[in-house]
């Protein structure tokens, strides 16, 4: 795309979360997720034309540096109103694995997964 993207940080009602992706005339990303002990992603959207263009990567490493020392979780499942074309579980599972996560499956969420605090001077994940 040669549109230019910017970030922004969309003011919520507290515990809530978002971080949009906006070009010039629309808004292109999201990111919607709850503040807390856990910090937990409810919802990451790209629209069809901007994904694979590092938009998804750009609003997680916003939430990791919003809250460096808590521990984020979210549900590694494709999100239904975005599976066109589709999202495959595991492909999400590994993206979000190179971000730190580790799965932590529950009887209620067998896609958990769990990105602990990463204390300074321990090795990077790959996220600024």
């Amino acid at each position: 795309m040669v549109d230019r993207v910017r970030l922004v940080r969309v003011s919520a009602s507290a515990p809530r979360l978002v971080w949009e992706l906006h070009t010039q005339t629309e808004r292109v990303a999201y990111l919607d997720a709850r503040d807390g002990d856990l910090l937990w992603v409810s919802h990451i959207g790209v629209d069809l034309r901007y994904r694979r263009l590092g938009g998804a990567t750009r609003l997680l490493h916003a939430v990791l540096a919003h809250a460096p020392a808590t521990p984020v979780g979210l549900t590694a499942a494709p999100f239904p109103s975005w599976r066109q074309p589709r999202l495959l579980h595991d492909d999400l599972r590994t993206w979000y694995t190179r971000h730190g996560f580790h799965p932590e499956p529950g009887s209620q969420d067998p896609y958990r997964m769990i990105r602990p605090v990463v204390l300074p001077g321990a090795a990077r994940d790959g996220c600024d």
